[in-house]
């Protein structure tokens, strides 16, 4: 059964729009009189055409062609206290209070090269006194203070314009989202993401870019993309010294290093846009950014990624007030720390709808299972951690109040059928002083659950405060 059919038959019970009766409205309004205004008016009005001469035909002017250089930039000033820790044993590390105080620098650029080309620049640097090594806190090592003390880096660097005829092309470091979730990864998955505070930002503000060389062809309502992934990238993950680090042990090396360059990753999409609906077909061969644990030829352990494929569709379907979602991803080749050489295969599947039909609030609602096939009962210990099925749900709650200056936002995340593997819960509220000017503050609160990566952070509940400003 196609994707089409399977939106179409799930709203098959819904209800039917109501359309209003024009005629019935305006029956009797057709036979007025034409009014005809005095002889004497009509001999003063003699010579008044409405055609004036040339100058009422004049074209209105040229628009202005676009800048050919858009600049901008954001100031943020961050700051993070933990609310819930306990007092540390004497060779602990001390989470509580001000966790972090994070000063940031955003910068972005678009230059405009001729008619059709352009090139896009963006980049950050941050520092944070707290986490940074001349705060000296024990138990926290260099390689704390390297991913949380300080950070400068070229984020999208592209250029983009077009190939020949309806085939365009991106070349740089770039997003590349897929799928249709905002709250879950499903065919997402070409992208890293920066995981080593989570629960604090969506998935759309920390994806990594990465280099790739990308092919659009266009045929409405068709457009395929090929790409091409040189960069080996990875998530960012917790390091031990955040009360995040699951485990007491450093993790072992890596033999691919992040940020090297090799044999490219491999991409495919194809995207259909129809009244009312859309769809994407996904293929892909690139590296599991979840790594597994295997030994080298000395014995040494070593931290893996090896290549695996990816098959997935996603699609959606409007219907008045609702869209309906839906994903699904085949992952083959996936190897475990616990299962030496052998691959499994996991059927990722996600179901959402969100609802906009009442005034200044949008309502979103999506449920995830991951699914291994061939399950072997060592997958469920540690460092794998993982379960033959394995749900999760989201509910987002936005409402804007204040003529659209505030926006109160409610995210719940929550893993395993009640929360028995882990829980995520914020409460966020972004206010607009100025087109310039904003802030954002909420509090995020988690659940310890029975698997990685919220075995422990019951404790990690913590107030923010981001202070934002645009030039």
């Amino acid at each position: 059964m196609t994707l089409r059919a399977v939106l179409v038959l799930t709203l098959a019970a819904g209800p039917v729009l109501a359309q209003d009766n024009l005629g019935r409205v305006l029956e009797g309004f057709g036979d007025a009189p034409t009014l005809q205004p005095p002889d004497d008016i009509l001999t003063a009005l003699e010579g008044f055409d409405t055609d004036v001469g040339p100058a009422s035909r004049q074209p209105p002017p040229p628009e202005q062609p676009p800048a050919r250089l858009r600049f901008g930039a954001r100031v943020s000033h961050r700051l993070v206290i933990n609310v819930a820790h306990d007092a540390p044993p004497p060779s602990g590390v001390d989470h509580r209070g001000l966790s972090s105080m994070q000063s940031r620098l955003d910068i972005e650029a678009d230059v405009r090269l001729g008619s059709a080309w352009k090139a896009r620049v963006e980049g950050h640097f941050w520092l944070d006194p707290v986490a940074g090594p001349a705060n000296g806190e024990a138990g926290r090592s260099s390689e704390f203070s390297d991913a949380y003390g300080r950070e400068a880096e070229i984020d999208e660097f592209f250029l983009k314009g077009p190939a020949s005829g309806n085939l365009d092309l991106t070349v740089g470091r770039q997003i590349l989202a897929w799928g249709r979730s905002d709250l879950f990864r499903v065919t997402d998955v070409l992208n890293p993401v920066d995981n080593r505070l989570p629960g604090l930002t969506d998935i759309k503000d920390h994806r990594l870019p990465v280099t790739a060389l990308r092919l659009d062809r266009y045929a409405d309502p068709w457009s395929i993309s090929m790409i091409a992934i040189p960069e080996r990238r990875f998530d960012k993950l917790p390091v031990p010294g955040s009360d995040f680090f699951v485990g007491t042990e450093a993790l072992p090396q890596r033999t691919t290093p992040d940020n090297a360059f090799g044999v490219p990753e491999l991409a495919l999409a194809l995207n259909g846009t129809f009244p009312g609906w859309d769809m994407s077909l996904y293929a892909a061969r690139m590296f599991d950014d979840r790594p597994h644990v295997a030994a080298t030829p000395s014995g040494e352990p070593r931290l893996h990624h090896n290549r695996i494929t990816m098959a997935g569709a996603a699609g959606n379907l409007v219907r008045g007030s609702w869209l309906i979602k839906a994903e699904a991803a085949l992952f083959n080749d996936l190897r475990f720390s616990n299962a030496g050489a052998r691959t499994f295969s996991r059927l990722t599947t996600l179901a959402g709808v969100e609802y906009s039909g009442l005034a200044d609030t949008a309502i979103a609602l999506e449920a995830r299972n991951d699914h291994i096939s061939d399950f072997d009962d060592r997958l469920a210990s540690p460092p794998d951690d993982r379960r033959r099925n394995e749900t999760a749900t989201a509910l987002r709650v936005q409402r804007t109040f204040l003529n659209d200056a505030l926006d109160v936002t409610f995210l719940a995340l929550t893993f395993g059928k009640t929360g028995e593997l882990g829980a995520v819960r914020r409460l966020q509220f972004d206010y607009a002083w100025t087109d310039a000017l904003q802030l954002s503050t909420g509090l995020v609160a988690y659940q310890s659950g029975g698997q990685a990566p919220f075995r422990g952070i019951g404790n990690n509940d913590r107030l923010f405060a981001t202070l934002n400003y645009h030039f």
